[in-house]
């Protein structure tokens, strides 16, 4: 059974713009900054418990202690610096299913680091953590999320009405899409 690399060195892009690698304590600032936005984390479909530094550094142990999950930085290869993460979660070992996502700092978006980095989620979760599908549930007003994984080859499987309710308690259509992981160009 496949876990996650905790030396996650994984190769870049073939545009060579991007690294998926393990988190360190250095990305600390950025992970913490991306949790602590109210109005991402309601894109994200995410209510954080708490925001104080010690319930963020409990939250990416959590993260990283997943077996057979993945929590990963996304490093920009041009600068070495965190830009944003992507994660696998809820596997189902026997149907080789689980959920990714993908967070990206707003000074990183629109430079196709978020496309190189779910192409590189889709290979780490066939090769390294053996599923042969990814799912993601995505607000449906989520625009750049939704054209960036259709733009992949997911597809939406269905909608699910009213189905996160933000900090605010406003409620949200969410779309549920897939993606079966292919040898090739996953």
């Amino acid at each position: 059974m496949r876990t996650q690399i905790e030396d996650a060195g994984i190769a870049h892009t073939a545009e060579g713009n991007l690294n998926l690698r393990s988190v360190d304590a250095g990305d600390f600032p950025l992970l913490f900054a991306l949790r602590r936005d109210r109005e991402l984390q309601s894109l994200l479909l995410t209510v954080p418990d708490g925001t104080t530094d010690d319930d963020l550094e409990a939250w990416v142990d959590r993260r990283k202690s997943q077996p057979g999950e993945a929590f990963l930085v996304i490093e920009d290869g041009a600068s070495r610096r965190a830009v944003g993460y992507v994660q696998v979660s809820q596997v189902h070992r026997k149907n080789g299913t689980g959920y990714g996502g993908i967070v990206l700092a707003a000074h990183a978006r629109g430079r196709g680091l978020g496309q190189s980095a779910l192409r590189q989620l889709m290979s780490f979760s066939r090769i390294q953590l053996g599923l042969r599908k990814l799912l993601a549930e995505i607000r449906v007003d989520n625009h750049p999320s939704m054209k960036l994984h259709l733009g992949l080859g997911y597809r939406i499987v269905g909608t699910m009405e009213k189905h996160f309710v933000d900090a605010e308690g406003h409620q949200h259509d969410v779309a549920l899409l897939e993606h079966v992981l292919s040898e090739v160009g996953s």
